[in-house]
């Protein structure tokens, strides 16, 4: 029986073997990675992509009191550098919005629809991304308010623009993917009702001034007879 030497040849295939799959699996762990990450970039490109409108608003006086009149000026700014916004509609609730008996009170809210023609915000470099609306309202002669402003309901992103419990709320309804909603509160300041007390003098100065007329009437009428009966004589 002789001795066999067995060679490393088949030790030598084995070994290159293992190298070649850890190396593909790394190959397809890498692709893997760098799938996700593109997922996660595109969605970030897709949010940025439609940038939401800025919405200031501001009513024509410091203060109002019940009846008074007005407008609420709500102005639309778009901040982003490179995309444009299109608004599709605004809705106003102001503070005295309430829904009763199955209806809103006249002057509660404004609705308007700005379709077909939609107006643009063009991006903050262009010198065309600020809009205007102004809305008019007469204040109810039961609204008290406050001088700090009344307070509000207003989601900042409203899954619609309609509900009954919105007040003291501005809803814009912009372009996206899909069509999306912003709020923003708008408050209205009411006056406090002021008194001024009445004082004495004030109160008796008109009173004295007629006495004293009277008075004077009744020595001049003394006079005046006096004077008649001396000629007489």
């Amino acid at each position: 029986m002789s001795d066999r030497v067995f060679r490393t040849s088949v030790t030598s295939n084995i070994i290159p073997t293992l190298y070649e799959r850890v190396a593909t699996m790394n190959i397809r762990i890498g692709k893997r990675i760098i799938a996700a990450l593109l997922v996660v970039a595109i969605a970030a490109l897709g949010q940025s992509a439609h940038a939401q409108p800025n919405i200031s608003t501001q009513p024509d006086r410091a203060s109002y009191v019940p009846g008074d009149s007005g407008t609420l000026t709500v102005t639309l700014i778009n901040p982003e550098t490179s995309n444009t916004i299109e608004i599709r509609n605004i809705t106003v609730y102001f503070p005295w919005a309430q829904y009763v008996n199955g209806a809103w009170p006249s002057g509660a809210n404004v609705s308007q629809n700005l379709a077909p023609n939609w107006p643009t915000l063009g991006s903050a470099q262009s010198g065309n991304n600020i809009k205007t609306f102004t809305f008019s309202f007469t204040i109810p002669s039961w609204f008290a308010g406050s001088i700090f402003g009344s307070g509000s309901v207003c989601p900042n992103h409203p899954a619609t623009r309609y509900s009954t419990s919105y007040h003291g709320c501005v809803i814009i309804g912009y372009t996206a993917t899909p069509p999306q909603y912003v709020g923003q509160d708008a408050s209205i300041a009411m006056a406090l009702p002021t008194y001024t007390p009445t004082s004495i003098v004030s109160e008796w100065l008109p009173i004295a001034t007629l006495v004293v007329l009277v008075v004077a009437t009744l020595f001049l009428a003394m006079a005046w007879t006096s004077l008649r009966r001396m000629g007489k004589k």
